[in-house]
């Protein structure tokens, strides 16, 4: 496994699927990405996973193209 970090919560969805085949060019074969809880939870209770939050839809692109994920989910992301 050779992996590369892509904060989806960072890129506008219109460049994901380019950015995902950027990494695969570059001799990677998965990603690892953060699942910034307070990203999908701004509101106490309420949850929201559609347009730019849609985790679904960018984990079925690094799918669509070979990729492993390694999907880190927590209550807030450490961009290291």
């Amino acid at each position: 496994i050779r992996a590369g970090c892509i904060h989806y919560s960072r890129i506008a969805p219109a460049y994901w699927r380019d950015r995902l085949m950027r990494i695969q060019s570059m001799g990677l074969n998965a990603i690892q990405t953060y699942v910034p809880w307070n990203f999908h939870e701004e509101t106490r209770g309420e949850y929201d996973f559609e347009g730019s939050r849609d985790l679904v839809h960018f984990l079925n692109l690094a799918q669509d193209l070979g990729l492993l994920v390694v999907l880190r989910a927590g209550p807030y992301m450490c961009g290291e």
